[in-house]
């Protein structure tokens, strides 16, 4: 509220109930007669309690066993779950799943180095190549000159071994 409204107020906001006053004289007199005759209350202590329940409460307590504490949240279940996350993000860092491998997306050295190392039988073999790589076409492509031809044969061939006994 502003001062100047402070002027105005005509209530105090203060209510007493009906009849508060005219009742007043007889609620305390009631209330005095009643104390004096209740003088014990009901409850009690026990005779020289206040001098010996400190000495009680410490034989207590020096007594009382320490108790293990177990943690509610164990330092291995948080390792082998952050362990577990490390990994999964590891996994969808490194890996492209969208790459297609293709056997022309293949080096020429690493189908060689297969075929060569590896045990290949006919039909993996036969997988490699396409129908079309058979063609007389396919062939008829690839041209050599008779001084490649003959170079080829003096260097990787020796002439002992197409002779027959």
């Amino acid at each position: 509220m502003k001062r100047k409204d402070l002027k105005n107020i005509q209530d105090s906001g203060f209510k007493v109930p009906k009849d508060y006053f005219e009742n007043f004289e007889n609620t305390i007199l009631n209330h005095a007669r009643l104390k004096e005759k209740v003088s014990h209350s009901g409850f009690s202590t026990p005779e020289g309690y206040f001098d010996t329940v400190e000495e009680h409460i410490l034989n207590r307590i020096s007594t009382k066993k320490s108790t293990k504490v177990i943690s509610l949240i164990q330092k291995k279940s948080i390792i082998y779950a952050s362990s577990i996350a490390a990994a999964i993000v590891l996994l969808f860092s490194i890996v492209d799943f969208n790459k297609t491998v293709t056997y022309d997306s293949l080096e020429f050295e690493t189908v060689e180095n297969y075929i060569l190392n590896e045990d290949i039988d006919s039909e993996e073999l036969a997988s490699l190549f396409n129908d079309s790589d058979f063609s007389e076409d396919g062939f008829n492509a690839i041209s050599f000159s008779e001084d490649d031809i003959e170079n080829y044969v003096n260097d990787n061939l020796d002439l002992n071994d197409l002779y027959i006994e």
